[in-house]
């Protein structure tokens, strides 16, 4: 696995042996994706009725540069929505959590918003100077009143029309959209990566676009 793979050796070998085994032009998009990865932005989704629905924001997330994405409790079989994420979920830390509980208790100190139509903060309104976590629920219910208990802030995504509600991915892509062009405004500058964060998400990058198999054989050829 890859996790197992990335604890036996230094990210710093794993980047400056499997290298030369990359394109020119591999490596350059690792540089850029990377370098618009925001650490401090991340998003979750509550008991999603349409899997596919929780997944195609996995594929959103990705694309606006937020790799860490919360499911709790849910329904997901392996290899399911291969066909809804186009391959984005290897690029992003996709984290399973079986309640509520385990999820506020690995979440870390971020700050909690969860998305409601009651929300007394409009989507414009939010905060920007804290690592956030956006947390949706359903498309039937919603959020769920325990996790509207846990949240720090309460927010609604603005409507003008006469629909009553987006559809989950929507409202989360209208979120992560607007939310991450203010953030990268406010830093001027498009990603938050340390330079330890850096060297970590380059190295499975890196092993990704080889593949772990063959990642393993070339760093067991040459580290071993």
């Amino acid at each position: 696995m890859l996790s197992e793979l990335l604890k036996v050796y230094p990210k710093e070998k794993i980047i400056e042996t499997l290298v030369p085994f990359l394109t020119k032009e591999r490596i350059q998009t690792i540089d850029e994706v990377l370098a618009n990865r925001m650490r401090s932005v991340q998003i979750a989704i509550e008991r999603p009725y349409d899997i596919h629905n929780g997944l195609a924001v996995v594929r959103t997330a990705e694309a606006l540069g937020a790799s860490h994405v919360h499911f709790i409790n849910a329904q997901m079989k392996k290899g399911q929505g291969k066909g809804t994420t186009k391959g984005t979920m290897k690029w992003v830390h996709l984290h399973r959590h079986p309640s509520l509980k385990e999820f506020h208790e690995a979440k870390g100190e971020v700050l909690l918003a969860g998305a409601s139509a009651d929300g007394e903060l409009s989507l414009e309104n939010l905060p920007l100077e804290r690592p956030i976590c956006f947390l949706f629920g359903n498309e039937k219910e919603g959020i769920s009143e325990e996790a509207k208990k846990r949240c720090d802030l309460l927010f609604r995504v603005p409507m003008f029309g006469m629909v009553e509600s987006y559809n989950l991915s929507v409202a989360a892509a209208i979120t992560l959209y607007d939310f991450l062009r203010k953030k990268r405004k406010k830093l001027q500058r498009n990603g938050d990566l340390d330079t330890q964060e850096m060297i970590e998400e380059k190295a499975r990058f890196y092993v990704r676009s080889l593949g772990i198999e063959q990642s393993n054989e070339i760093l067991k050829r040459y580290l071993s």
